[in-house]
């Protein structure tokens, strides 16, 4: 058995402001225990890994540390799934956050702060809603989430069965009960490894796809207003439609990477 293990690091352990999860010295120590501890549940339980790092540009994982192949650098391929394939029995994601704008919820963003929300044929979803449906149109289950309380929550309400890990629990939206990163570690393993064997179905929506992406005010949204008008529905949301979730994904995410660094 075979899972890719994509990371994030809002919702690891520990953290609970924005300069913690970006490029902190904490933020990535907290990454890496609690990625070992999900890599240990994985091996013990008799299965491998790829981890892909999804935080901002995907840099934050320290090879060092590890002995399994990693993803970096967010690579976005039409073609192919993660830049690796779908040859995986199960997804695991770790360090996961809520969708953007849940009242009380730790660092709740849904990819970029400045999206208001974003619609998958209608569903209002996050990161681990759009993570799923991409995963379960390639026949992959995602069948571990870990993070803050409401962020698993997120999942389970999502996923029947999916086994999850909260190793902190909201209180406001920079404020959380966090535990120790020795009995994180602890926690993660263990629940990793009833992942392995968890029976669950993919996360599949039927075609055609239409994705909708709400703006808040911000520069980002008059930049891609200027580069893509062709995408707007209404003057703060843009619409995507096509009859394969990956490539309709990853061609506004080629706008996004645009909009990006015309920002820049």
């Amino acid at each position: 058995m075979k899972f890719l293990i994509m990371t994030d690091i809002e919702g690891v352990t520990g953290v609970t402001t924005f300069p913690q999860a970006e490029n902190s010295a904490f933020g990535k120590e907290m990454l890496m225990n609690d990625l070992n501890a999900v890599l240990r549940g994985v091996k013990e339980a008799g299965a491998e890994a790829v981890v892909y790092d999804m935080h901002t540009d995907g840099r934050n994982i320290d090879l060092a540390q590890l002995n399994v192949p990693v993803v970096m650098g967010k690579p976005i391929l039409p073609g192919l799934y993660r830049g690796v394939g779908t040859s995986f029995d199960g997804l695991f994601l770790m360090g996961l956050h809520t969708m953007q704008h849940v009242p009380g919820a730790l660092l709740a963003h849904s990819y970029l702060r400045e999206y208001d929300a974003i619609y998958l044929n209608g569903l209002l979803v996050g990161e681990i809603g759009m993570e799923a449906a991409l995963a379960g149109e390639a026949g992959i289950p995602l069948k571990f989430v870990s993070g803050d309380d409401l962020g698993c929550a997120e999942g389970s309400a999502l996923i029947p069965g999916l086994v999850t890990c909260p190793v902190k629990s909201s209180l406001t939206e920079d404020t959380a009960v966090c535990l120790p990163p020795a009995v994180t570690a602890e926690m993660l393993t263990q629940k990793a490894k009833e992942a392995v064997y968890a029976q669950i179905s993919p996360f599949q929506v039927e075609a055609p796809y239409e994705i909708k992406i709400q703006f808040s005010d911000c520069a980002y949204l008059k930049t891609m207003q200027a580069l893509h008008p062709e995408i707007f529905e209404t003057e703060n949301t843009v619409v995507m439609r096509g009859d394969n979730l990956l490539a309709t994904w990853s061609q506004y995410l080629l706008y996004e990477k645009e909009m990006v660094t015309s920002c820049k």
